[in-house]
């Protein structure tokens, strides 16, 4: 039985909750959204994609946030209770740290779960479809980016065309400037399309019926030649839609590899919703504050140990890779380490009569 204490307090973190994570959710998708927005408008990225990247992308940032989301949920929410006395009244009525836990973990559990299974089965999945964005982008024939009428600037290039299919695959009366060995060359052409190299798998544009002027202004040696078909490779584009192999495979192909790689990709994996669970058993004793601190006061440090905790876990991860961290020991000790600073809190504030309480608490099953 879920008592009225769970209840609230369980309500009001997922109240703060969703409104914390709608807004690092909004800050961190915006940023990609420009970004996305200015490589469709250069032609790096084909306009139909874009949609689909977004949505990818957000599936990722779901389970980057959460953990961050939550912790902050927390430390907010108990910085109010003790701001406002509401901290006061429950101790008064006995209601200790430990006993502070069960609500928390009542959401905490379930959202990890959720979490875990985000984090071993969607994210692999949405890798594996980048990748395969990627490739089909590599070989997309579509002119994306480009407006007839007006002048553009592709890598070396300068491009100017007065009309376009409708199905944008093909470029007419067009206009090109590029560089080769310090010497201009000007190609004018009827047509232009992509075609896709049957050997290389390189994109390459082909001009139809059209000249090419190759010098430099002043000087004598020009030359000028007619063509009915002139190609030129296309540079390879930068758009990093693509995933790292690892992380594009399952998890049963990982734990099958039997790599280094493959075992920090799982350690990863599990590291993110074992981190809601950690970051929630810290947030409890970490937000407690002086009566005249402020709701904020510990904020700034939750924020720092956040930082740090997940920056050690990127590194280790990277260490298992380059074979200078055991495997055995992983990303644990990172885990361990957050583990032990929350007890060292705890200890310090309520010395050893939070533990007891904790179990007591739990053992009653809700009743108050």
């Amino acid at each position: 039985m879920i008592s009225i204490l769970d209840r609230y307090i369980s309500r009001e973190i997922l109240k703060t909750l969703a409104g914390v994570g709608i807004v690092l959710y909004l800050i961190f998708l915006s940023n990609k959204v420009v970004r996305y927005l200015g490589e469709v408008a250069s032609g790096e990225l084909p306009g139909s994609y874009l949609l689909i990247i977004i949505s990818l992308v957000s599936i990722r940032y779901l389970i980057i946030l959460t953990p961050l989301a939550f912790y902050l949920a927390i430390l907010l929410l108990f910085g109010r209770l003790y701001r406002d006395h509401e901290m006061v009244s429950l101790s008064s009525c006995g209601v200790g740290a430990g006993r502070l836990y069960r609500p928390v973990f009542q959401v905490a559990i379930p959202m990890a779960l959720v979490i875990a299974v985000l984090s071993f089965y969607a994210v692999p999945w949405a890798a594996s479809y980048e990748a395969r964005l990627a490739k089909e982008f590599s070989k997309n024939l579509e002119f994306t980016g480009i407006s007839p009428g007006k002048i553009h600037v592709v890598g070396d290039r300068i491009i100017y065309l007065e009309e376009m299919s409708e199905d944008r695959t093909e470029m007419r009366h067009v206009f090109i400037r590029a560089a080769y060995k310090e010497r201009d060359i000007l190609m004018v052409a009827d047509k232009a399309h992509m075609e896709v190299d049957p050997y290389t798998q390189e994109r390459k544009l082909v001009l139809v019926n059209g000249s090419r002027y190759e010098g430099n202004p002043g000087e004598t040696d020009f030359r000028q030649m007619r063509f009915s078909r002139h190609s030129m490779r296309v540079a390879a584009s930068s758009k990093k839609v693509t995933s790292s192999s690892y992380e594009a495979m399952s998890t049963m192909q990982l734990i099958n590899d039997g790599s280094l790689a493959a075992a920090a990709e799982v350690q990863w994996r599990l590291a993110i919703p074992l981190s809601i669970l950690l970051l929630a058993f810290l947030a409890v004793p970490l937000a407690r504050i002086q009566p005249r601190q402020g709701q904020f006061g510990k904020l700034f440090v939750g924020i720092l140990i956040y930082v740090v905790y997940i920056n050690l876990i990127a590194i280790s991860k990277a260490w298992i890779v380059q074979e200078k961290l055991p495997l055995y020991v992983g990303l644990s000790w990172v885990h361990v380490l957050l583990f032990v600073l929350t007890l060292l809190i705890l200890l310090k504030q309520y010395g050893t009569y939070w533990a007891g309480q904790v179990m007591f608490t739990f053992d009653r099953g809700g009743r108050q």
